[in-house]
């Protein structure tokens, strides 16, 4: 399949959530979180705005534009962060570490609001706690975990904080890594200098970002370059001959395997980089990068070919392996199902 194609598929996933999902007013806009914007649903209750998924809408439009480039793109970028300052009170501010760092990786991305991504930036390495040398998941919370310091480590080595992220980046290697399979556990909980529980839950994002952390200092070092690969692998190997990334439903859990997506993406163009370079262990990284292309392949056809459509526009499934139930309770209404297909189909647009 061309490049075409691919960019007429996220632009088909595209529309759909503009004119499904996108609210405001002239010169705001923010995204809904669930379809039909009704006040109460059968499954989930008050419909809620959410910060963390309106970072990765901006993102998700920010890849549009680079895409697909119009104008129309262009002005849709700046009433959409208006939209998130005013929903969250005026303000970009969170006490979740992990919202604050999507943020900062989605104002970075568009490069027009340095100002406030280096105030992110130096937020962050601030909450940085010496004696367990993580960011915490949230202020004043002892769980430390790869959703906040993955994307931390990724914002730090964007910003100039390489040495930062690449302590994150083995923070998490030491600390996260599950040594049977060489994927990234959840977090852990540290009291008092104490490790006193640790959540081994495997989550297809929690990949993403410890990836997209190493991935982001592979130019620079082959250490970086090799735990990068050693990730693909490991991702590889726990999707099987399918190379379907697991699903995990609606809410918050419905943008993972598009997050992972994404920076499976940008590992492959990374390690790509790396071999072609004429590294010594070219031969390895060139076979990473295969495979990293191959998963996010494979997942954006896979929920391209089992997508419903309604009013002819696409509704994604909540799991690439299995067809889209379009039902008003089904998990596939909640946007950051559809936005997570979005972004693995934009990731999909990136490898060219």
């Amino acid at each position: 399949m061309d490049t075409a194609e691919r960019n007429a598929r996220a632009a088909s996933a595209e529309r759909a959530i503009l004119d499904r999902y996108l609210g405001g007013f002239p010169g705001v806009s923010w995204g809904r979180s669930a379809w039909p914007p009704i006040p109460l649903r059968r499954r989930g209750g008050p419909a809620r705005w959410h910060y963390w998924w309106s970072a990765h809408l901006l993102d998700a439009a920010l890849d549009a534009a680079a895409h697909r480039p119009s104008p129309s793109r262009r002005r849709r970028l700046r009433p959409l962060a208006r939209g998130i300052r005013l929903r969250n009170g005026g303000t970009l501010s969170r006490t979740f570490y992990d919202d604050l760092a999507w943020m900062g990786l989605a104002l970075e991305h568009g490069g027009g609001h340095r100002r406030a991504t280096e105030r992110i930036a130096a937020q962050l390495e601030a909450a940085i706690d010496p004696a367990v040398g993580a960011v915490p998941w949230e202020v004043g919370n002892p769980f430390f975990n790869a959703p906040a310091n993955g994307p931390a480590a990724i914002l730090f080595a964007r910003t100039g904080r390489r040495d930062a992220a690449a302590r994150l980046s083995d923070w998490m290697d030491e600390t996260l890594r599950d040594p049977s399979s060489g994927l990234i556990i959840d977090g852990v909980v540290v009291e008092h200098g104490v490790e006193t529980r640790r959540a081994t839950e495997l989550y297809t994002y929690c990949q993403g970002v410890a990836l997209g952390a190493a991935a982001a200092l592979a130019a620079d070092d082959a250490r970086f370059a090799s735990r990068a690969a050693s990730l693909v692998g490991a991702i590889a190997a726990w999707t099987g001959p399918s190379l379907l990334l697991p699903g995990a439903g609606g809410g918050d859990r419905g943008l993972f395997a598009g997050i992972a997506c994404r920076y499976l993406a940008e590992a492959a163009s990374a390690l790509h980089a790396r071999a072609q370079a004429g590294e010594p262990d070219a031969a390895p990284l060139e076979r990473a990068a295969a495979s990293a292309r191959s998963l996010v392949i494979a997942n954006a056809d896979a929920l391209w070919t089992g997508r419903a459509t309604i009013d002819g526009l696409p509704v994604f499934s909540a799991d690439a392996k299995t067809p889209a139930d379009p039902a008003p309770d089904a998990p596939e209404r909640d946007l950051s199902v559809q936005l997570g297909a979005w972004l693995t189909l934009e990731a999909a647009v990136s490898l060219g």
